[in-house]
């Protein structure tokens, strides 16, 4: 009777650790593949910061012509047609994108046919890319992330700092729609018919002068909070680099046959 005791019981134990090895095994492959996953999304998180830096720069530098045309503007007291076009050849800054994602800068003369439509009342809109944060946040891998202060660095890169970037840019369009409804004012107050390059050119009075000045000024802070934001996506992609050694290892698991 103890025979068979002592039997049943090791069947059992032998059961019971079967079951306990499967459960193992079953978690640990879970657990491997949620964090293969969240590398992954991490490795393209840091190829996306790659490309908003790329386009960071660029925007950056759109700002800075935009800031030195109106410097311009302000020192000559002139916005005929002319003078613009041969400060904007100068100092490009409004564009469209191409199939490609290439930039294309307005510098022909069918892009300036209507060019006090655009030229002084830029404020360039920003529109980095945020396909695979929100990814990241959508499918909960951000939690995955287990050092705390980095999940913060990414939330914060893409959220409270980016916010000073479109702050700015809200208050550079609101300026930029007063210098429109300046334009529209002189129009419609006009006895005879007047184009708004005519009104531009024409009419340059104290009210535009402060519009334009004040337009300096914000164009100044979108040039200092994009630097700032330039700064801090830099730091986040070292952060990055430096906890999931994205810089050499990680591209090798986030390859397709891995």
């Amino acid at each position: 009777m103890r025979r068979y005791a002592i039997r049943y019981s090791l069947e059992f134990f032998v059961i019971f650790l079967g079951v306990l090895v499967s459960f193992s095994v079953q978690r640990y492959g879970e657990e491997k593949r949620s964090q293969q996953e969240t590398r992954r999304l991490i490795y393209t998180l840091t190829t996306e910061i790659e490309s908003n830096l790329e386009y960071c720069e660029e925007h950056l530098k759109q700002l800075r012509n935009m800031a030195k045309v109106n410097d311009a503007v302000l020192a000559e007291e002139r916005l005929d047609r002319d003078f613009l076009i041969a400060q904007h050849n100068t100092r490009p800054f409004g564009h469209s994108y191409l199939d490609g994602g290439e930039y294309r800068y307005w510098t022909t003369p069918e892009d300036y046919r209507e060019l006090h439509f655009w030229m002084v009342t830029w404020w360039n809109t920003f529109a980095q890319s945020e396909i695979y944060f929100n990814s990241l946040v959508a499918s909960g891998l951000l939690l995955n992330i287990e050092e705390p202060g980095l999940r913060e660095s990414i939330e914060a890169a893409y959220t409270t700092k980016k916010r000073r970037v479109t702050v700015n840019e809200g208050l550079l369009r609101a300026n930029s729609e007063k210098i429109f409804a300046w334009a529209e004012r002189k129009r419609d107050a006009s006895s005879v018919s007047r184009s708004r390059a005519e009104i531009f050119a024409e009419d340059f009075d104290l009210p535009l002068r402060n519009l334009l000045e004040d337009r300096s000024h914000r164009i100044g802070l979108r040039i200092m909070s994009l630097e700032y934001y330039i700064s801090s996506l830099q730091s986040l992609r070292s952060e990055l680099a430096n906890q999931f050694n994205t810089n050499d290892n990680l591209q090798g698991d986030a390859s397709p046959s891995s």
